[in-house]
């Protein structure tokens, strides 16, 4: 438990909103820092033995894990127990293992310090990555050498009971540690750590669990038995409200279960607004085991699949055309008529470290990623795109290419793409002649270019988490400018005015795709912008969805009409927070809370 100084005036702080919903409830304070590892300096003789012990705790520790991944999957679904894999994918690496005894034969120390050290190793040589997924699953090498020194040095692997519903305040909640809790009592999560691709808010997502996470020092602030309000939605935390705040958030969260309620009974009705129009809800997925979420959620298909988790779960190695095939397949088939849309590969240097592939980048963020790494690396690209070719002759599919800044990369990747085709048609192996390609706007230079793109692009599709952060050049992640992270800037809606523009023109499908259309508020902006598609997590569907079925195009088209004349997010904001309860009062119901 912390020890740091604590509050008993009520604190609000503001974070990353991963998971929608409320929670007010009682804190369980966890620590899931590295644990502490006896030095012991060994005798050269004693090296062997401390060789067995090691060898002897990664089995145990990889027993644990398939244990515990074997009771998420009964208790929660199949879909829950992947979480786990990539830790024991690392306990059974034997470059790990290596690496920490050959730590113990050089220092000739004891296990638990060559665990420490190897790992500690490791984690610097981690330090420089940008990319939020891949930062974010340091965590699970730091708890892969947790769980290795409780079992070298005999104590529990876990001391957290939660018997009662609470809510979970961290640092940080390590992989492991969280899928040992009891998920049926957590009712909400906050970590200063963490970011919107981490496993907490993986599990929170998929369990419905609200949750906010990088709140930097919060967990400071707090102990065991504290009372907290965590509110997803509006991405903000409360350390002992007052009775006042409590009821108002209690009153919220009653009507947001009954909401919740009335969306479930709607899941299965079209998405069709109180003047007739009708759109589309599609699923963002990252991996085949969210599949059985699918239809669940309503979803008509699947807007955005990304491949990129293909080629991370693969490493160091790449995955083969066929390992490609079998996922588009499984997602072909679970999506059936209304199709799935893939994303090929959108990684680069600070993702896949290998020298055949890259050169060191001091800045990979601005470097080779995307559809420039795929135009470079010709193999690579081939080999996912014959898959995509090949599991699109077996349903409805599109391919969808990411990052693209001119009209030049469409052009070369649609010719690398029809030669492919010609090759399986000389190879005799069924596959799709015509699939459609699109491209995804993330960068400002596509969206100043949208009507050249459009003319030649078979469909567009909006990155919204990454054009926002490009346009207004914010890391969300980044605790120092993650409170200009504004889906409502003026700029920002501007840019979406001109690719709806370029769509309608030339009449091309687009789709918005990322977590903005997953915002009530943001959502009747872009309905009445003339926005008709939207892909977005699983969760967040139905209550999309009921919005849609409650309010009218002709009154979100005033609205937006209006927020487009406006100079600031801040006089935006005041405007809707305002108006959108007195123009749509079945759905938004309460001034001044649904913008906090």
């Amino acid at each position: 438990m912390s020890s740091s100084p604590k509050t008993t005036t009520e604190l609000r702080t503001h974070g990353l909103g991963v998971s929608v919903g409320i929670a007010v409830g009682p804190v369980i304070r966890m620590d899931a820092r590295g644990r502490q590892a006896l030095f012991v300096r060994v005798l050269p003789s004693r090296i062997p033995h401390e060789i067995k012990r090691l060898q002897r705790a990664v089995q145990t520790a990889r027993h644990h894990l398939e244990r515990i991944k074997q009771r998420l999957q009964r208790d929660f679904g199949q879909n829950h127990g992947y979480i786990l894999d990539p830790h024991i994918l690392m306990l059974e690496d034997p470059l790990l293992v290596q690496s920490i005894e050959d730590t113990i034969r050089t220092n000739q120390v004891n296990a638990e310090w060559g665990v420490k050290i190897a790992v500690g190793n490791l984690l610097a040589a981690c330090e420089t990555i940008r990319d939020d997924y891949l930062r974010e699953r340091t965590s699970d090498i730091q708890d892969v050498a947790n769980r290795l020194i409780d079992v070298l040095s005999g104590r529990r692997t876990s001391n957290i009971h939660v018997t009662q519903p609470s809510i979970i305040v961290a640092e940080d909640i390590l992989p492991t540690v969280m899928a040992e809790l009891d998920l049926n009592q957590v009712m909400g999560i906050a970590t200063d750590a963490g970011g919107w691709t981490s496993h907490t808010a993986i599990i929170a997502r998929s369990l419905g669990v609200p949750a906010v996470l990088g709140l930097g020092t919060f967990a400071q602030h707090v102990k065991t038995g504290d009372v907290c309000v965590v509110d997803g939605t509006g991405s903000c935390v409360v350390l002992n409200p007052s009775l006042k705040t409590q009821k108002a958030y209690q009153d919220k969260l009653a009507r947001e279960q009954n909401q919740k309620q009335a969306v479930l009974e709607q899941v299965t009705l079209p998405a069709i607004t109180t003047d007739k129009v009708e759109c589309l809800l599609r699923a963002n997925l990252e991996l085949a085991s969210e599949l059985p979420v699918l239809h669940k959620s309503g979803a008509s298909g699947i807007g955005l699949f990304r491949s990129e988790f293909l080629y991370l779960n693969s490493l160091p190695n790449l995955p083969t055309e066929e390992e490609h095939l079998k996922i588009y397949q499984q997602l072909v088939k679970a999506a059936g008529p209304a199709g799935v849309t893939v994303r090929t590969i959108d990684l680069g240097s600070d993702k896949i470290k290998t020298d055949e592939l890259f050169a060191e980048e001091k800045n990979s963020a601005l470097g080779l990623h995307g559809i420039r790494f795929s135009l470079k690396h010709h193999q690579v690209f081939r080999t996912q795109l014959r898959a995509l070719l090949r599991a699109a002759h077996t349903g409805k599919l599109q391919v969808m290419l990411p990052k693209v800044g001119c009209v030049s990369e469409l052009r070369k990747a649609r010719a690398i793409l029809s030669e492919i085709s010609q090759e399986l048609t000389a190879e005799g192996i069924p596959h799709a002649e015509n699939v459609p390609l699109g491209v995804m706007v993330e960068l400002p230079s596509a969206v100043q270019i949208a009507d050249k793109l459009a003319q030649e692009a078979d469909f567009l599709s909006i990155g919204s988490n990454d054009l926002i952060q490009y346009t207004l050049v914010v890391d969300r992640s980044n605790p120092n400018v993650a409170m200009l992270y504004e889906p409502l800037h003026p700029a920002v809606l501007r840019s979406f005015r001109l690719l709806i523009e370029a769509a309608r023109k030339t009449g091309k499908a687009l789709q918005l795709c990322g977590e903005m259309g997953a915002n009530p508020i943001c959502a009747v902006v872009l309905l009445g912008m003339g926005l008709r598609q939207f892909s977005m997590s699983p969760a967040s569907l139905p209550k999309i969805k009921n919005l849609i079925r409650t309010i009218s195009i002709r009154e979100a088209e005033r609205i937006a009409a209006i927020v487009l004349e406006m100079d600031t997010p801040a006089e935006i904001k005041d405007y809707l927070d305002g108006e959108l309860p007195h123009c749509f009062p079945q759905f938004f119901q309460e001034p001044g809370k649904d913008l906090e």
